[in-house]
């Protein structure tokens, strides 16, 4: 077996040179498939090998590609093989949403010329595919991370880590707007662990209804945990819950429809997916991981910029994992 490597499936060349950085982050190998032949080839005779696929020639339309991208839908499809492909695109949050195809893969990166952005998703990338995507892993060219942990025991201490957070945006001289969507994303994430993510045995969600504003002691199981998670080029707020109930069957539709022209007060799950939406169209990035019945992990990233434009240009990804015993 020859080892782990990158397989690029693009037309573009700007691709195959981030391919290439983030084989060397990852120190692995990268190659080109360009037919589904060859796709075949390579994942049969390597072991831990991830796809990056050019996704705007399936955004495009493109009608000379359009049976070779079927095609391959078909071969993903049926060597299950979804929860190693990552798409690139140079298109909107928006297209790639609201697209019929996203919840196949769920998990994109923008293209991006700015210099951390190879190393960003080299790291992105390696976490979400490792066999515990749960943990920090220190490595794929990232050599300064910083790691800060607690635990979130009573819903009231939102307000201090929160706050702990607005400080050190504070010191970075971190722009207003950029500074109130990571606070705002942040706290969303942290309402969701601490209100919708329990459930008791039956599946219900037994602490949803309660007021938001309401101050109560978490159960050891109800704990949320809180690392913040810096290096030179971002920074990354992640919450961890202990219940796992969140399901990509529920919230990428709603995700999608938030994204959408659907005026998504019209239906009975209107405010379900609103806040990752929110997030998302803030220009920052998600990560989500899965294990159902067990855990969430919501990890959220930002890039150190001076304004909003650096936010714009600079590296954007969505990306979803669900942990099961084969993956």
């Amino acid at each position: 077996m020859s080892q782990n490597t990158v397989v690029v499936i693009s037309r573009h060349a700007e691709d195959y040179y981030f391919a290439e950085e983030v084989a060397k982050n990852l120190k692995i190998r990268f190659t080109r498939a360009s037919s589904q032949e060859e796709l075949h080839d390579i994942l049969s005779s390597n072991i831990g090998c991830f796809i990056l696929w050019d996704y705007d020639s399936i955004l495009d339309g493109r009608k000379e590609e359009a049976r070779f991208n079927h095609n391959l839908i078909t071969y993903f499809e049926k060597h299950r093989v979804w929860h190693r492909v990552f798409a690139i695109t140079s298109r909107s949050t928006k297209d790639i949403l609201a697209h019929g195809s996203f919840h196949l893969f769920a998990k994109y990166i923008l293209r991006s010329r700015r210099g951390e952005a190879a190393k960003v998703y080299s790291y992105v990338i390696q976490n979400i595919l490792l066999p515990e995507p749960f943990a920090t892993h220190d490595s794929a060219g990232i050599e300064d991370l910083q790691i800060q942990k607690s635990k979130i025991t009573n819903s009231a201490r939102k307000k201090a880590t929160l706050q702990a957070l607005g400080i050190i945006l504070e010191k970075k001289a971190i722009p207003k707007r950029v500074t109130n969507s990571i606070i705002q994303g942040t706290d969303e994430l942290i309402l969701n662990a601490v209100y919708d993510a329990p459930i008791d045995e039956t599946g219900r969600h037994y602490k949803h209804a309660l007021d938001r504003g309401s101050e109560f002691d978490l159960k050891p199981a109800e704990e949320v945990e809180f690392e913040l998670i810096t290096s030179k080029d971002f920074l990354q707020v992640s919450i961890t819950d202990s219940f796992g109930s969140l399901t990509p069957e529920g919230f990428l539709p709603l995700l999608a429809k938030n994204f959408s022209k659907q005026a998504v007060a019209e239906t009975k799950d209107s405010g379900r997916g609103l806040g990752l939406y929110q997030i998302l169209n803030s220009g920052l990035s998600l990560q989500v991981i899965i294990e159902p019945k067990k855990r969430t992990r919501m990890n959220l990233f930002m890039p150190w910029v001076e304004n909003v434009r650096e936010l714009r240009d600079s590296f954007r990804f969505f990306c979803l994992r669900v942990k099961t015993k084969t993956t």
